[in-house]
């Protein structure tokens, strides 16, 4: 089944979409960084080329988003659940943070944010794929 799964045409654009979008965005990412080091531009341009990796960013939604489209219905409800899990839990832990850097723990840049959801949102998929299996 997880072969069946993992061979459809959704998948395989999803991957392909993520792929790309990634790529692009390292690309946008390693312009955006040294020109910022190296060219110490204006304010206007600063903030432009400071933003620029959003932009390939902003394809993933749509990728994403094309994919749930795309789902079955079982598939559909783990994804819901593990997106329910990762959400509240990238909540608290963010929100718990925030609290003990008025103790004194490091500042932290809000660039961690999208991996903290990214990971628990891979660990909600995980204990919901297992409660439906």
């Amino acid at each position: 089944m997880l072969e069946q799964c993992t061979s459809s045409p959704a998948v395989r654009r999803y991957t392909l979409g993520i792929i790309t979008a990634s790529l692009l965005y390292a690309i946008a990412l390693m312009i955006s960084v040294y020109f910022l080091k190296h060219h110490n531009p204006a304010a206007p341009q600063k903030y432009l080329i400071a933003i620029l990796p959003v932009l390939p960013a902003l394809w993933i939604p749509a990728v994403v988003l094309r994919f749930f489209r795309e789902m079955d219905e079982l598939q559909r409800r783990i994804q819901l659940e593990g997106l329910a899990f990762g959400f509240t839990a990238a909540a608290v832990l963010t929100l718990s943070y925030g609290f003990l850097q008025n103790a004194g723990l490091p500042q932290i840049s809000w660039i961690w944010v999208w991996p903290v959801m990214a990971v628990c949102w891979s660990l909600g998929l995980v204990i919901a794929h297992r409660r439906y299996r």
